[in-house]
């Protein structure tokens, strides 16, 4: 905080060592800084010592513009009237959004902020999905698109072929009276298994990429490892007697959404 009041108090023109000095910041330690701020900062650099706290909070009120403009617009489309929502929610929200630059992301959190706008209560959730969506890249948001349309294609084409056996027996034998399919979105999550090594092939992603960008899915909570158990019964070498039970827990390369993860992506999709 001391940094940025001596940043107002200083003319947009003064001498940048003055700033420092101030703070008293070796100069090795202020030449060595110079070409790491000239990067960050870019053209802004030079006039340092007046803008970048103006800068700073431009670029996340331009943000949030981009952001809530496109969310006003969603709400409007869809005859939506916005709710008011718990301050836990919307002090991350407003706060972790003007921090997005990149575009494609933004279109997510107008999307969310407008889902949650419109009335859906679930503050934990909410919380949940601000931290995740602040944490992710635009690459790692560009994959769980990618896995989330293979998702909802598996779960269309095992619709389909409900569907087709329920014709078919009705047709066959209008007896039975078979029960209907269940909507797409009912299945468990857990009929739908995707492999590492397949998925590779079919995204064109190296196999040791692919399953590192898996890992920080599954950290965030939205995809989890499908487990396997192993249950072995022997006779035990000490006592014929008695029967050793072991049981091996164990991950392969293989996973599932989660029900966080696809209600997450659902949640921040138009």
């Amino acid at each position: 905080m001391e940094f940025f009041s001596i940043l107002i108090k200083l003319k947009p023109m003064e001498n940048l060592v003055k700033i420092f000095d101030s703070l008293n910041i070796p100069k090795q330690l202020l030449d060595k800084s110079e070409s790491l701020l000239k990067a960050l900062f870019g053209p802004s650099f030079e006039e340092f010592s007046g803008l970048l706290a103006d800068q700073v909070k431009l670029k996340r009120f331009n943000n949030q513009v981009k952001i809530l403009t496109k969310a006003q617009e969603r709400l409007r489309k869809n005859n939506i009237n916005p709710q008011k929502v718990s301050l836990k929610v919307l002090a991350p929200l407003i706060e972790y959004s003007s921090l997005e630059e990149e575009e494609n992301l933004q279109v997510k959190w107008s999307n969310l902020i407008s889902n949650i706008l419109g009335g859906d209560k679930d503050i934990v959730f909410h919380q949940n999905c601000i931290t995740i969506l602040s944490r992710i890249s635009s690459e790692t948001a560009k994959l769980l698109d990618q896995l989330h349309e293979l998702l909802e294609k598996k779960r269309n084409d095992q619709y389909q072929r409900h569907l087709q056996y329920y014709n078919q027996t009705k047709e066959k034998q209008p007896n039975l009276n078979p029960s209907p399919p269940l909507n797409p979105n009912k299945y468990s999550l857990d009929s739908f298994t995707f492999s590492i090594s397949l998925l590779s092939e079919e995204l064109n992603i190296p196999i040791s990429e692919l399953e590192f960008s898996i890992s920080n899915l599954i950290s965030f909570g939205l995809l989890k490892w499908e487990t396997d158990v192993d249950v072995s019964a022997t006779k035990s070498y000490y006592d014929s007697d008695r029967i050793d039970v072991d049981v091996n827990v164990y991950n392969n390369i293989n996973f599932i959404f989660t029900i966080i993860g696809d209600k997450f992506i659902k949640i921040c999709k138009d």
